[in-house]
């Protein structure tokens, strides 16, 4: 595979654990241990919402164009219990091949949501809603407000990526069946009759931070 050049960040240098952000955001918080990390390259344009200040347990690296971003959250789980199964997701969007999903086991005892395996959502509504707010708004600012305003989840912060023209690579970690944690992409036919892809990120965030 070629390596995609960015303005900010190759490919390889923001699926790494050191991310440099000239220009834009850079977190310097010493890792814990429990974070799920996120890194998506290249995309659209992303916006966050909620309770989403800059802090150790919600921190975002980004280029100064918005193309690239690493999300380390912490978040606060319902279930603690070590059954509950851990994934390492990657998702890749390829003009040939549309999104593919794989998910490796890490730990605990495997499950998958019946209607659709590669959705790490859980909680029902809040997959639902985020399919409605991606198919009834236009703009991605609109779409993160929204994000907030109709799942409305005291403590949650949201972060919704515009994926923009594919290719594009989602990695993510510490990938939870929880239902006070959410991963999922959800797509709507643009009126220029392509398709637009947009990923979604968010869960209630731990406190203290």
């Amino acid at each position: 595979m070629k390596i995609l050049i960015l303005s900010c960040l190759t490919l390889s240098a923001i699926l790494a654990q050191q991310t440099s952000a000239p220009g834009g955001n850079l977190c310097l918080y010493t890792p814990v241990g429990d974070e799920s990390n996120q890194k998506a390259v290249p995309i659209q344009d992303f916006r966050t919402s909620g309770l989403d200040f800059v802090r150790p347990n919600w921190c975002v690296t980004h280029c100064a164009d918005r193309k690239s971003v690493k999300v380390a959250a912490r978040f606060q789980f319902a279930n603690s219990s070590p059954e509950v199964p851990t994934y390492k997701v990657r998702r890749t969007y390829t003009r040939q091949s549309g999104v593919k999903v794989t998910a490796e086991l890490t730990s605990g005892v495997p499950t998958k949501r019946d209607d659709d395996p590669d959705n790490f959502c859980m909680d029902d509504n809040v997959s639902a809603q985020i399919d409605a707010i991606v198919g009834n708004f236009t703009d991605i600012e609109t779409m993160s407000e929204a994000l907030n305003y109709y799942i409305n989840k005291p403590g949650w912060a949201y972060i919704i990526y515009d994926m923009g023209v594919p290719p594009s690579i989602i990695e993510t970690d510490n990938v939870k069946h929880d239902m006070n944690y959410c991963s999922k992409f959800a797509q709507k036919q643009l009126p220029d009759g392509t398709w637009g892809l947009y990923q979604v990120f968010a869960g209630l965030i731990k406190s203290g931070n």
